[in-house]
C-alpha cells in the first residue's frame, strides 16, 4: 500500500511539472514551482527527483508514453489502413489552442536542441509515430487499398504538415477552425496515397 500511495505521489508530481513547463516554460522552471503546483513541500520532491533535471525528463518521458498508448489504441481500431491513418494524424490534433498536449510538444522542441536527453525522449516518440504510420501504410498496401511510391517521404511530408498547422494554429491562428485543418490534413493524406479528395468531409 505504502509503495502504491509513493506511486501516487510522483504521479502527481509528475503532472505538475507538466503544467509548470506549459505555464512558465524550462527556463524558469523551479523546483520550488512544481511543489507549489502539486500542493507538496519541496523536500519530498526532491526525495522522488534528484534533480530539477532528472524531474523534467521523467515527466515528459511520462506523457510521451501516454501519447504511445493513445496512437495504439487508433492503429488496433477497427477500419481501413487510411481511416487509421487518418484517426493517427488528424484524431492527435488539438482540441482548441490551448490544448495542454500540445503546448508541451511545442514548448518542448525547443529544448530538444540544448538537452540531450530531453532530445532522447523526443526522439524515441518521433520515431514511434513514424514506424506507426508507416506500418499502417505497409498494411495499406498489401490490402490493395492505394500504392504508395514513397513511404518514408509520405510519413515525413504528413507529419510535417500535421506539426506545421498545429504550430500555426496554436501560436498565431487560434480563431481558425479546426475543421480546416483536418479538412487540409486529410486531403493531404489522400493525395500522397494517391486516392480522389473531392469526396472529403471536413471532419475527424
Amino acid at each position: 500500500m505504502e509503495a502504491s500511495g509513493s506511486d501516487d505521489r510522483r504521479s502527481h508530481i509528475l503532472g505538475a511539472v507538466l503544467r509548470v513547463i506549459i505555464d512558465v516554460g524550462f527556463t524558469q522552471m523551479t523546483v520550488a514551482d512544481v511543489a507549489r503546483s502539486a500542493g507538496v513541500s519541496t523536500a519530498l520532491v526532491h526525495y522522488h527527483f534528484s534533480s530539477k533535471d532528472e524531474l523534467i525528463v521523467a515527466a515528459l518521458t511520462e506523457a510521451s508514453l501516454d501519447d504511445k498508448v493513445a496512437r495504439n489504441e487508433a492503429v488496433s481500431a477497427d477500419g481501413t489502413a487510411v481511416e487509421r491513418i487518418e484517426q493517427v494524424l488528424c484524431g492527435s490534433l488539438p482540441d482548441d489552442a490551448n490544448d495542454g498536449s500540445w503546448l508541451l510538444w511545442i514548448e518542448t522542441w525547443g529544448e530538444t536542441r540544448r538537452n540531450p536527453r530531453i532530445r532522447s525522449v523526443m526522439a524515441d516518440l518521433d520515431d514511434h509515430e513514424n514506424a506507426v504510420i508507416a506500418a499502417l501504410i505497409a498494411e495499406g498496401e498489401a490490402a490493395g487499398e492505394f500504392r504508395c511510391s514513397d513511404p518514408d517521404g509520405t510519413v515525413a511530408r504528413l507529419t510535417a504538415l500535421r506539426d506545421g498547422l498545429v504550430v500555426e494554429y496554436t501560436l498565431f491562428r487560434p480563431d481558425q477552425s479546426i475543421d480546416l485543418m483536418v479538412s487540409r490534413l486529410r486531403g493531404a493524406i489522400h493525395d500522397n496515397l494517391g486516392l480522389p479528395t473531392d469526396h472529403l468531409a471536413p471532419s475527424r
